[in-house]
């Protein structure tokens, strides 16, 4: 069961949330072999002053369009 959380800056719509986690969990079927409805996921939203990252660290320019990741992940499965 992994478990995600999305985070990103408060402001963009339900379809992009939604288009958001249908494409980290179709990542997760593929990659991790996810069986079907093992999906648990929060979008954590934050105001612009709680959201904070390094602009351009390692050379790699990032925008206010910035998504996170995160997965808890085991593999327990063969």
């Amino acid at each position: 069961m992994p478990l995600t959380r999305i985070s990103l800056r408060r402001g963009k719509p339900a379809a992009y949330r939604q288009a958001l986690m249908d494409g980290v969990y179709a990542a997760l079927r593929e990659t991790f072999d996810v069986p079907d409805d093992d999906r648990f996921m929060m979008v954590d939203e934050y105001e612009a002053e709680n959201f904070s990252f390094g602009r351009t660290y390692l050379g790699i320019k990032r925008s206010d369009d910035l998504v996170i990741i995160e997965l808890v992940v085991s593999n327990t499965r063969t």
